[in-house]
């Protein structure tokens, strides 16, 4: 079990993290090999869900490439399923920003996912 937040502060891993402490009392419980395009093989490793369907508090992850995120992809938090393929997700190191929580607009689809524990 990881107790603490081991990413380094102001990254979107710190933040996805952080957050999901906030909502849910649980860090994940990943220390290595932990770049954010890595969370879903690493929420697979440790028994998590994994699901193209956004859920409320789930960790949403892009992959390299994907709606803008960079070689290392991104996280965030899912803070409200908004419909039509989009979400609402607070996030850090995003944009013009990097330093400050921001809410950004997702949408599901090719080399987006969401994990989150039982």
């Amino acid at each position: 079990m990881t107790s603490g937040n081991v990413f380094p502060y102001g990254q979107c891993t710190w933040w996805a993290n952080q957050r999901y402490f906030q909502l849910h009392g649980i860090y994940v419980p990943w220390r290595t090999q932990a770049d954010a395009w890595q969370w879903v093989a690493r929420a697979y490793e440790f028994h998590w869900h994994v699901s193209r369907d956004p859920v409320p508090g789930a960790i949403i992850v892009l992959q390299p490439g994907v709606e803008g995120a960079y070689a290392l992809g991104h996280v965030a938090v899912v803070e409200k399923v908004l419909g039509q393929g989009r979400v609402l997700a607070s996030t850090m190191n995003w944009g013009a920003a990097p330093w400050k929580v921001q809410y950004v607009v997702y949408s599901v689809g090719p080399g987006v996912a969401f994990i989150y524990s039982d």
